[in-house]
Order: C-alpha cells, then sequence, then structure tokens
C-alpha cells in the first residue's frame, strides 16, 4: 500500500525535475537526476507499491559466501550503529557493490514490519529496479546521502527514511553501502543529519577494519595527526609491504597525504623514515613521530606487527626493495597486490576471489597468468 497518493507522488517526481518544488534540500541535483534516469532509461513506475525484488536463499547465501571477507570486517559495526539509533526506530543494513542487503540489524519485535518494506537481507536496492532510493544514489555516486519519505521515486518507500554511506576497499573501490532506514520520522528533512553523520563514521570504521583484515601480512602504521588520539583512533593507515614499499592507505591517508595515488612506492617517499626503523619498533608500546617527505608535517604513529614479523625482517635485510619487474606499471603492482589479497582470503578458490575483484574467473586465470601468480603450495624456493 502506497504512503502517499499515487497521483501525488508521480506529480511531484515531475515537478521536482521540472525545478518547480520549493525547498527540495541539498541533493536535488542528484535526485532530479535520478528521477529522470528512473524515467526515460529505466522505465520505471512512480506509482509503482510493491516492495523490492528480494533473492532466495540460495541466491543469498552464495552472494554472502562471496562477501566472506567483507562481512567479516565489520565486527559489530552494525549492532553498534543500531544501538545509537534503534530508539528512533531505525533498522541498519549493509549492501553490497551490487545493492543487495546482505547484513542487517533489526529490533526483533520490528523484523516483520521491516521485511514488509523491503528492509531485509536479499532485498536489491539498484538504481535500474528500485530507482531513487539512498543505497542506490550512494552506489552511483560514491557519496553519502538521505533519501527521506517522498525523495524516493517509488510510492512504495515515500514512507521511508533512508541515510547511506559508501565503503570503499584499500584502493578506493566502492564495496559496499551501510544505511540506516526508519519506518516513521519527522518530515523535516533536517532532523536525518545526526543519523547521517552516525552512519558516515560507522562506514569509516568499516573500512579500515576490512583495511586491517586484507593486510594483515603487512606491517601497519596506524596514525593521526594529534598524537594524544593515535592511541584510541587513529585517522591513518598504511600497509608496508615485506620489501619496505607502501603498498596501500585508507581514504583519509590519501586525503592528506601527497603521493598516495600510485602505490606501491617506498616508505622514504612517503615518510622520513627507513622501512628497517619500523619494523625495529616496539609494536603497541613506541610512539613515533614521523615527518612527512618534503612536506614538514608531522605524524604520530604506533605499529602493527605483520603476521610474519620474523619472515618481514629477514627479507628486508637480504633483499633491496626493488618493483616485481621493471615491466610493470605502478597501478599493474597495485592490481598485483589486491589479487593476490583477494587469492589468499579466499583460500585460492577462484570463483569466490573473481567475485570478491568484481570480475569473471576467466579474467581471474588471464591475470593471474599475466602476473605470474601461483600458489604458495607450487612455488619454488
Amino acid at each position: 500500500m502506497p504512503y502517499v497518493r499515487q497521483t501525488t507522488h508521480l506529480e511531484r517526481v515531475r515537478n521536482l525535475i521540472a525545478g518547480r518544488i520549493v525547498n527540495p534540500g541539498d541533493d536535488v541535483a542528484r535526485l532530479a537526476s535520478s528521477y529522470q534516469r528512473s524515467l526515460d532509461d529505466y522505465r520505471l513506475d512512480p506509482a509503482c507499491t510493491t516492495g523490492p525484488r528480494i533473492l532466495t536463499s540460495a541466491e543469498l547465501r552464495a552472494i554472502q559466501q562471496a562477501e566472506e571477507g567483507f562481512l567479516r570486517s565489520t565486527g559489530q559495526c552494525l549492532p553498534r550503529l543500531h544501538a545509537m539509533v534503534r530508539e528512533a526506530g531505525y533498522c541498519v543494513i549493509l549492501a553490497n557493490a551490487h545493492g543487495v542487503t546482505i547484513d542487517y540489524a533489526v529490533d526483533q519485535e520490528q523484523r516483520k514490519h521491516f521485511k514488509k518494506a523491503g528492509l531485509y537481507p536479499g532485498s536489491c536496492w539498484s538504481e535500474h529496479e528500485e530507482g531513487t532510493c539512498g543505497i542506490a544514489s550512494v552506489l552511483l555516486d560514491h557519496e553519502a546521502i538521505t533519501v527521506h519519505k517522498t525523495d524516493h521515486f517509488r510510492a512504495a518507500f515515500t514512507g521511508l527514511t533512508c541515510s547511506a554511506a559508501p565503503i570503499f576497499s584499500p584502493h578506493g573501490e566502492l564495496i559496499g553501502v551501510l544505511d540506516a532506514s526508519a519506518l516513521a520520522s519527522p518530515d523535516a528533512r533536517d532532523s536525518q543529519r545526526l543519523v547521517k553523520q552516525l552512519v558516515r563514521q560507522s562506514a569509516t570504521v568499516i573500512e579500515d577494519g576490512y583495511f586491517l583484515k586484507s593486510y594483515g601480512h603487512c606491517c601497519i602504521v596506524l596514525a593521526h595527526r594529534n598524537r594524544h588520539f593515535v592511541e584510541v583512533q587513529p585517522e591513518m593507515l598504511l600497509a608496508i609491504d615485506e620489501t619496505g614499499n607502501v603498498v596501500a592507505a585508507n581514504r583519509c591517508a590519501r586525503q592528506v597525504i601527497a603521493g598516495l595515488d600510485a602505490l606501491p612506492r617506498p616508505v622514504g617517499d612517503v615518510l622520513e623514515v627507513r622501512a628497517e626503523r619500523l619494523v625495529d619498533a616496539r609494536p603497541g608500546q613506541n610512539l613515533l613521530s614521523l615527518r612527512l617527505a618534503g612536506a614538514g608535517n608531522w605524524l604520530h604513529a604506533r605499529l602493527r606487527p605483520p603476521a610474519k614479523t620474523a619472515s618481514l625482517r629477514s627479507r628486508l635485510n637480504s633483499a633491496p626493495p626493488a618493483t616485481l619487474s621493471p615491466d610493470y606499471s605502478n597501478e599493474e603492482l597495485a592490481e598485483r597486490t589486491r589479487i593476490e589479497q583477494a587469492m589468499a582470503q579466499s583460500k585460492w578458490r577462484h570463483l569466490t576471489a573473481a567475485a570478491m575483484l568484481g570480475v569473471s574467473r576467466a579474467t581471474l586465470y588471464r591475470r593471474l597468468k599475466h602476473f605470474r601468480i601461483v600458489p604458495p603450495h607450487k612455488q619454488q624456493g
């Protein structure tokens, strides 16, 4: 059943596209563009009152298995965010990069009501299927948004308010969307600003958790511009591999530190410190002050050791930092690192790794051959 009259909602969609809505909100350009695509490209009906498409249990299970590494990295973020917003009647959902809900947190007594609205694992929220909604907007624009009530394209969702934020991989690819949605809320759009900010912060925590899981084999520099926050809430993460190269950086680090768009690169190009000093520092105990190379600014940091510290230390001493091959570009080296991580996380299950990377299995086989990546048990020496 629609939350507003279908004819009234259809008229609002047309008026917003034409610029005839009074006080449409900060995201009017994004909404209008999405409305136009929903009408012209996808031929969706704004008056439609049916809920979203829901995957079968088998389909959802296959997707969740492919997203296992991502799901594990969320930790307790979903229940913690839900604890902050549950009293206001929100549920929290996690979608993958295709808009499929793969996890959620909701009060048990409210579960049936949210399921009826389509806020349930297996629901599909891509723009080409559901038109303008929070998750679809983030998937396309890669920016946080609140889609409030009649901002939704379809009449079926005009009672909902959805605040969503993107989640990125260590290399900047969108890997998911975090969303907090309510079945009922105040009409004023400004009432959702706090929820939107909480969702943004939680999405960043998930990103950093995914980063730490993806680069457990590396030495991790956890840094902050203020020394008093290093221990409790580091804002920048750098992964340093066994050859002394920075191979990955989180979003904050890429925004603050110049030169991290093209990785890998030697530690000395980023920080005025030798890689050996980072390995020698006592992880979790010594607070380091590190100067940014060429900038003169300081970061305060602590270290998390790699899973195999001895191996890292011996390779730093025995082998000079070098790229894999002079024929590979920086972009190719970064791609090789991503493929190696996906293969390790999937335990060398090619189909699962391909899904994690967003490529076909045939493409994955070609890239493995191109980069000469082989399973550990087939490596020589």
